[in-house]
């Protein structure tokens, strides 16, 4: 890291750590969740389950072995995990939040599938192992521009050759929005969502060695985010 950069991981970390042991983890598991939402809050619910389930057809277009390790790197409540470990998959789901991890475990155990699932309580930085395919979501979007390559780099380390993950692309008319955003009530606010333009992302690709296969747009009421799915050059 350059000697005069302004961005500090493990203040990044111990923030994100906070909030998503905090208040954000009674936000989000309440939209991830069943419970009755607000209509800016059912947006985002119903935006994240559309990118899940086109992320789950283009992990399962991979056409990965039977039994292939996949590392869901800030797994929250365990969607995603669970979903994969019930199609066959062995999962790492790995949140820096215990009480995500807690939740993710009690979610799997309810679906009967926790023995294909290995929790683990740490960072998209600082995970380790070698997995047949990454997954990413709604995370990355948390890391300005230095702190993305950064943690981009280290999950593309891990996969075999996949990753798929979420990310904010730059544009003026998501800027104003979450500039508007920043008038709503507290509580119906998310934590700030990091932009990154299109000449950082191409700087985390090339520096990863990945370039892209797939991405798709997913706008919905206040849940915009751009799909990727990248492979090794």
């Amino acid at each position: 890291m350059s000697s005069t950069s302004s961005f500090n991981t493990k203040e990044h970390q111990n923030m994100l750590r906070s909030y998503f042991n905090g208040n954000g983890f009674n936000r989000w598991a309440s939209i991830y969740g069943k419970d009755k939402l607000s209509t800016v809050r059912s947006t985002v619910r119903q935006g994240h389950a559309v990118m899940m389930d086109q992320a789950f057809s283009w992990l399962e277009q991979l056409n990965l072995p039977k039994g292939a390790t996949v590392l869901d790197a800030g797994c929250g409540t365990g969607l995603f995990s669970t979903r994969l470990a019930e199609k066959g998959y062995r999962v790492k789901a790995v949140d820096i939040a215990s009480q995500m991890v807690d939740k993710a475990r009690e979610e799997a155990t309810a679906k009967g599938v926790e023995k294909q699932i290995e929790f683990e309580v740490n960072t998209i930085e600082e995970v380790s192992g070698t997995y047949d395919a990454v997954v990413c979501f709604d995370v990355l979007i948390h890391y300005p521009a230095e702190g993305f390559v950064q943690a981009f780099e280290n999950l593309t380390g891990l996969t075999k050759n996949p990753i798929i993950f979420t990310y904010a692309p730059y544009n003026r008319i998501l800027a104003l929005q979450h500039w508007i955003g920043g008038f709503f009530p507290k509580k119906e606010r998310r934590t700030t969502i990091q932009m990154i333009t299109n000449e950082q992302m191409d700087k985390a690709m090339a520096r990863s060695g990945m370039e892209v296969k797939n991405r798709q747009k997913i706008s919905f009421g206040f849940y915009h985010t751009m799909l990727m799915h990248a492979e090794r050059r």
